[in-house]
């Protein structure tokens, strides 16, 4: 369901996931300096950004408590940068009982934009690009008013393209 239940839930197996492959986020972090913490600054990140997480069932309001959390629960840059995406998410949701695809769309892009404004210099290869990416996705099947687990479905499909091809565009990660 796209209610906040809904929300809360997606984001309770995205961060049980996310924990999951925590050591492999960690072997891969090479930029911008090889320190191996990512996967546990963006779990660190997550799992304080739940902890705010209260009974609420419009999305806005879960989206708001996801963004508090996540503002004062970011470690390190990944973090940070992460909050941020979670911030656009809440801008996005803001008024909505409940989202659609379209809604999804403009969240995603204001999750983007809120990511590249975090940074001073971005550099594409990074998780900036694959956020831009699935929020281009987004917008291209909302547009098209699929229906929201299509245009969803879409969004993960496109980020997972994206991933993969970061060591293209940043050599440091081939």
């Amino acid at each position: 369901a796209c209610d906040g239940a809904g929300l809360v839930a997606a984001v309770r197996a995205a961060v049980a996931n996310l924990e999951a492959h925590i050591d492999e986020i960690n072997a891969l972090n090479v930029f911008p300096v090889p320190d191996g913490d990512t996967g546990s600054n963006m779990a660190a990140t997550c799992r304080e950004m739940l902890d705010y997480v209260r009974e609420e069932t419009s999305v806005e309001a879960v989206a708001e408590r996801l963004r508090e959390g996540a503002l004062f629960g970011a470690r390190g840059n990944s973090g940070v940068i992460l909050s941020q995406v979670v911030r656009g998410l809440a801008e996005g949701f803001a008024g909505k009982r409940r989202f659609n695809g379209l809604d999804l769309a403009h969240a995603l892009a204001l999750a983007s934009t809120a990511a590249y404004g975090a940074v001073p210099r971005p550099v594409e290869g990074t998780m900036l690009t694959v956020i831009r990416e699935m929020a281009e996705e987004a917008d291209r099947a909302g547009v098209r008013h699929l229906p929201k687990t299509d245009v969803l479905r879409a969004v993960v499909e496109r980020g997972e393209d994206a991933l993969r091809r970061t060591p293209e565009m940043l050599p440091v990660l081939a």
